[in-house]
């Protein structure tokens, strides 16, 4: 009996995930975004990135091309509003795709599904390079203002995307360094799988 209510659920979930899949990937045509379609082992729906995300250029430190779900790369070129905005052109990240486990734990993190990038550096015209290592100014903001007072343009504009992006609803969580030790240099910038996300319903 079992066996039988698990074929007949996988028959009903396999049409809704293609479509899910299929709608993800039309959201990004219609976004002009540049990409290939490829496979890689966990991702639901792998998006090779071949162009800029919304004007903003994401390089890795490995050289290696981006690959990510095709949800976490819509949510990039919809955030992609506050990073120009901000007058961030590049952003420099190390993990994206990378099946690995969420660190002290068996359980797999996001990066093995192609839905979290780890930004460490954001390249601006006027203010060069914000290293969230350098730049971000710990402890500051709270529910009311999120933002707090930074000491430094660079501080200002790190805690103005984090603020921006985790009020966004794109993500599904952010990571700073005011979260633990292991994130002092880095924004993790994880979004939900396409199915799950309410924000483009």
């Amino acid at each position: 009996m079992k066996r039988i209510l698990l074929v007949i659920a996988l028959l009903f979930a396999a049409p809704a995930s293609a479509s899910a899949n299929q709608a993800c990937l039309d959201a990004l045509d219609d976004l002009g975004v540049q990409y290939e379609r490829t496979e890689r082992k966990l991702i639901k729906t792998a998006v090779l990135v071949v162009g800029d995300l919304g004007g903003v250029e994401f390089r890795s430190y490995s050289k290696q091309p981006l690959v990510l779900d095709c949800s976490a790369v819509y949510s990039l070129v919809q955030a992609a509003r506050f990073l120009r905005g901000a007058g961030v052109v590049a952003v420099t990240y190390s993990s994206a795709y990378q099946i690995r486990n969420i660190h002290g734990t068996k359980r797999r993190s996001k990066h093995s599904y192609g839905l979290a990038i780890d930004m460490h550096t954001f390249h601006t015209d006027d203010l060069g390079e914000l290293s969230v290592t350098d730049h971000y100014e710990q402890g500051l903001g709270d529910n009311i203002d999120c933002i707090g007072d930074p000491i430094t343009s660079e501080g200002t504009i790190l805690k103005q995307l984090d603020c921006q992006f985790n009020r966004s609803q794109l993500f599904r969580i952010i990571l700073t360094p005011d979260y633990d030790a292991g994130h002092y240099n880095h924004f993790h910038v994880e979004a939900l799988p396409w199915a799950a996300r309410t924000d483009v319903r």
